[in-house]
């Protein structure tokens, strides 16, 4: 799959062949410890088979799952460190 992110008026967009998308809120890009959600994504145009929460999902699975996990783990890491402090 191939998709193309460009900024346009200060929002980011991404497009693919059958569909575009983009994250409900331009603040969404900085934050670094989202997991991304299907509820962070907004459909712009669906042009697959798919119904719109099928495709946020595939979304998710296909450009965010690396991500996804790392920001998981990192997270996790930070709470088991602060639990930690507190014994």
């Amino acid at each position: 799959m191939n998709i193309e992110c460009t900024k346009s008026r200060g929002v980011w967009k991404y497009m693919a062949e059958e569909f575009s998308f983009k994250f409900i809120d331009e603040k969404l890009h900085t934050h670094a410890t989202l997991i991304v959600q299907p509820k962070h994504i907004k459909i712009i145009q669906n042009k697959s088979e798919l119904s719109p929460a099928q495709l946020k999902q595939s979304i998710i699975d296909t450009m965010f799952a690396q991500e996804n996990a790392d920001v998981r783990e990192h997270n996790n890491k930070v709470a088991r460190l602060r639990r930690a402090k507190k014994k």
